[in-house]
């Protein structure tokens, strides 16, 4: 379920930062970019396009380097937190004595 989430995170991730790309490094002249005013349909068709043209290979490589780091490094590094929390004494009980001893 984690690995599943980082492979949608790895997306999301990417849309987001698309959209400040989108809407400033292109220009007027290219045919995906940004147009203010246009209807809301057309600018995700051009959005879609962007991303597609630009960094659906980064976005997946980041999804399948995440998924697979997950799966391969995951099971172990949750051994070891579980093992800490149990020997970290969470539960314990702090005691204050009085300076006179």
């Amino acid at each position: 379920m984690l690995a599943a989430y980082g492979f949608v995170a790895a997306f999301a991730y990417g849309t987001i930062m698309n959209l400040y790309g989108w809407t400033i490094v292109p220009g007027q002249a290219s045919g995906i970019s940004f147009v203010p005013g246009d209807p809301l349909a057309e600018n995700l068709v051009r959005f879609l396009a962007y991303c597609l043209a630009t960094s659906l290979g980064w976005d997946l490589g980041r999804a399948v380097l995440t998924t697979v780091l997950t799966l391969a490094i995951g099971p172990t590094l949750l051994k070891a937190l579980r093992r800490a929390t149990r020997r970290a004494a969470f539960d314990a009980q702090a005691g204050f004595e009085s300076a006179e001893r």
